[in-house]
């Protein structure tokens, strides 16, 4: 049962349109939200008027408001007690619906008929193309010139005869060169519509503008070709350096070994010492421009790898011949600890000679008592083989051991810092190990040493 009361209760904030009338059709009362959409009471009167008010009913009817046509779906509900409810939606029609949502669609659009002539637009068309709605009122797609000697003309004739779907990438024509005046960089999408005859009646073009996108397109092409010229003369560059500084160097290093030798027992042990320390500091200087052609061979891509079976336990072995004397002059053991069942990896030779060089270089550096170790071990599965270098040296750091990698790095620098060296063998340790698939990593504690282990790949012969 419905009363004039339970209505207020139920419906007065409904989002429904609801109306109350008695059974002679009066309008009795309705919600606010009726109020809004009618505007008044007579209105509403009119629309209770249309419909059949006589049994319980629903359906669709169209109610003029102003100058606008609306369609509702209703529903009566009579009661008892004479009274009636009638409740109201309303309908979206396609025309409102078109209206409303076209011309906001954030990209350009046109709908040509079966004749090419253009029938609709939206405003960012216009905009785009930068022309009027006058400029476009006798333009024929057909008859487009600046199509035609694009060939572009032939392609969207093929949506007029059925194509389902055709993309074109920089799509210009006469009414941008009309409107704008130059080319802008457009992706069009054409597609027909068919008629109940499954027969073209009209084709839609949706046009973007990409020139932000192709100029940065543009910009990054420049930006790359500008970087690959720097890598090309900075490639020319280091050739020549290491052809015009090196091969003098060589020389030079050949001659003050000569020199070292000839005059070892004929100067004095300060003069001597002299010597020496022009022979090291060439030597020096020789090493460091080494690793800076190497990690730039690197970088760069030129370093030609070549993966075969290596014996490293062999490798290991040269390594330690060429540097327990200089451990011994410390006075620090050279121990080594290998699983000789094994040892046959693949790598790169001379890449995996210049890792343990480094390795134990730098091991002996940082190293003034104790011992330097070799061990290798094999992983569970036998297809990877892991190398310990260790030594009882100063340790580093936890802060500086997510730089240890990175070139040039050291944990102290400055003219004063205690070590020599340019900070590039671990960097190129890691390199020449990231090339032949293995891996590296460190574990360090200030005052007791450092662990380097890295690993490779274990050959395993195919029968």
């Amino acid at each position: 049962m419905i009363t004039e009361e339970i209505f207020d209760k139920l419906y007065s904030f409904s989002s429904d349109l609801v109306v109350l009338f008695n059974s002679s059709g009066k309008v009795l009362k309705f919600n606010e939200i009726t109020k809004k959409f009618f505007h008044n009471y007579s209105n509403v009167q009119d629309i209770v008027n249309k419909i059949n008010i006589d049994s319980n009913s629903k359906g669709n009817i169209k109610f003029n408001i102003g100058n606008d046509q609306h369609q509702f779906v209703y529903q009566t509900i009579k009661f008892e007690n004479g009274l009636n409810l009638l409740m109201l939606k309303t309908v979206l029609n396609n025309l409102d619906f078109y209206n409303r949502i076209f011309p906001n669609i954030p990209v350009a659009i046109v709908v040509y008929d079966k004749d090419g002539n253009i029938r609709c637009w939206n405003n960012h068309f216009l905009e785009m193309w930068g022309i009027t709605e006058r400029e476009i009122e006798n333009y024929n797609v057909f008859f487009d010139d600046k199509l035609k000697s694009l060939g572009l003309l032939e392609k969207i004739n093929e949506v007029f005869q059925g194509k389902p779907l055709l993309f074109i990438e920089g799509y210009y024509d006469s009414l941008l060169e009309k409107g704008k005046g130059y080319k802008i960089w457009i992706d069009s999408t054409l597609f027909p519509l068919m008629n109940e005859n499954n027969e073209v009646e009209n084709v839609v073009a949706i046009y973007n503008d990409i020139s932000e996108v192709k100029l940065a397109q543009e910009e990054i092409k420049i930006a790359r070709a500008s970087a690959e010229e720097a890598n090309r003369l900075k490639n020319a560059f280091m050739e020549n350096l290491s052809h015009e500084i090196r091969t003098p160097l060589n020389s030079i290093i050949g001659f003050s070994d000569l020199i070292s030798e000839l005059v070892k027992n004929q100067l004095s042990q300060e003069d001597f010492e002299l010597i020496e320390n022009f022979r090291k500091g060439i030597n020096r200087l020789y090493r460091t421009l080494t690793q800076i052609l190497e990690l730039s061979q690197i970088d760069t891509g030129s370093y030609e790898i070549k993966i075969e079976p290596v014996d490293i336990a062999n490798e290991i072995k040269k390594v330690k011949e060429e540097f327990e004397s200089e451990a011994n002059s410390k006075g620090l053991d050279f121990l080594i600890n290998l699983d000789d069942n094994y040892r046959i990896v693949l790598a790169d030779k001379p890449a995996l000679d210049k890792v343990l060089r480094n390795l134990v270089e730098n091991a002996i550096k940082f190293t003034n008592s104790g011992y330097i170790k070799i061990e290798s071990n094999v992983n569970d599965t036998k297809n990877l083989l892991f190398v310990f270098i260790k030594d009882t040296g100063i340790g580093m750091s936890e802060e500086y051991l997510d730089h240890i990698f990175e070139p040039f790095s050291q944990e102290e620098t400055g003219y004063s810092r205690p070590f020599e060296g340019t900070g590039l063998g671990l960097a190129l340790a890691k390199r020449y190990l990231d090339l032949m698939n293995g891996t590296i990593t460190v574990n360090s504690v200030k005052g007791v040493g450092t662990t380097f282990t890295f690993t490779l790949p274990i050959y395993t012969q195919k029968i």
